[in-house]
């Protein structure tokens, strides 16, 4: 076997462990939540199927073996109340309940569900423990079906699923073990191992889901990220751009930019070497995102070039003092390999304008607006690692 074999053997198939599920990073967790719940939507009218058709089939036995009505009768009343409602989730493909937090609608469904096959399964043991239903196969296989598609439908909700599970299968098996005969006893021992293997076969269908949302978001943020600094590139600025430039256009929230030059970074790269350069970028990435407040967001569009977004700029003087801000934190000495560097920048700002067409034409503004600063400060401007900051 070669090294690469070995690596994949070793590494790519070796199984986590079955009982637990990857941590949900809180960046993923709004889709994964909206994920569970176009899922459910999607499932739901086929877990009320389930119930109704279960629900007729456990009447039409009671009453060909002459169990009493009322033992059985409440279960017409169910049926009904389950046809209604799968009727109303299939008319309504989109989401009926959109003013409620998914969080809230998961967790309704969750006790639905779980509230539903609860209360067949303990009439189930009722049934077993008084013996008044005299076809156990049929009642136990009808519990174990119903109880596993329910849990399939709800496998993106790992609590509901597992629970639907044990909720519908244990206490029949339980029962079935403990006052019934040889056969009622493998009856039941069967069903308690289909149930373990089913949540087994939950969490894992759940972990995969995880795994792969987990993946994507990854794989998103691998794109959307300047590798060097960690904060956002220029692919994330322009996607955030296009966002405020459609807010700007349809509700009239105002936003400003502004592009970022750092002044003689070409010299600290030539006298002190490209690590040095690349450790000051990555200082003047951690300045300006931590003085950026959660109107404001900061990217690096490349070489030294970085641009900072403030939406809901409707007063200007506002966003001047917010620039002067960045400017002056930007400006404080750092020491980078025994070198005391003062980082300074040359900025230019454009603020959103009727007259201003689009995206490209508010970076054109902000770029002009950058370069007529840098013109004005060329005959005075000081070396490039003792600048002090000065706004335009």
């Amino acid at each position: 076997m070669g090294f690469l074999d070995r690596h994949i053997s070793n590494e790519r198939f070796v199984a986590p462990f079955v009982w637990r599920s990857p941590d949900i990073p809180e960046t993923i967790r709004p889709a994964i939540e909206k994920m569970q719940v176009a899922r459910a939507f999607a499932h739901v009218p086929m877990i009320y199927t389930v119930a109704i058709i279960n629900l007729l089939l456990v009447m039409l036995l009671c009453a060909h073996s002459g169990v009493a009505l009322k033992y059985y009768g409440w279960m017409g009343f169910l049926a009904i109340a389950s046809s209604v409602r799968a009727v109303l989730w299939v008319r309504h493909k989109n989401n009926p309940y959109a003013n409620i937090e998914p969080t809230i609608l998961l967790r309704n469904l969750t006790f639905v569900s779980v509230g539903i096959i609860a209360f067949l399964s303990f009439w189930s043991v009722f049934a077993i423990a008084t013996d008044i239903f005299g076809n156990l196969l049929f009642l136990s296989v009808s519990l174990v079906f119903g109880s596993s598609c329910i849990a399939h439908c709800l496998a993106c909700i790992r609590r509901a699923a597992v629970a639907t599970l044990m909720v519908g299968i244990l206490p029949s098996a339980i029962t079935l073990m403990v006052v019934g005969g040889m056969e009622e006893t493998v009856m039941g021992v069967s069903m308690a191992t289909i149930s373990f293997l089913m949540v087994r076969f939950i969490i894992d269908s759940y972990n995969q889901i995880i795994s792969g949302l987990i993946m994507e978001r990854q794989i998103w943020e691998q794109a959307h990220s300047d590798i060097l600094t960690g904060i956002a590139n220029r692919r994330a600025m322009m996607d955030m751009l296009d966002a405020a430039e459609d807010d700007f256009r349809t509700d009239g929230h105002e936003y400003a930019i502004a592009l970022l030059d750092l002044d003689g970074f070409k010299q600290v790269n030539d006298t002190l070497g490209h690590g040095v350069g690349d450790k000051l970028l990555q200082t003047v990435a951690k300045r300006l995102s931590a003085h950026a407040n959660l109107n404001e967001y900061v990217a690096r569009l490349g070489g030294d070039e970085f641009l900072i977004l403030i939406q809901n700029a409707d007063n200007k003087w506002d966003v001047d003092a917010r620039m002067f801000g960045f400017l002056s934190v930007l400006a404080a000495p750092e020491n980078i390999n025994g070198h005391i560097l003062h980082p300074s920048s040359s900025m230019g700002i454009a603020v959103a304008d009727p007259s201003i067409n689009g995206v490209e034409r508010m970076l054109k503004a902000a770029d002009d607006a950058l370069y007529a600063m840098k013109r004005e400060q060329r005959k005075d401007r000081q070396s490039p690692l003792e600048i002090q900051p000065k706004v335009a």
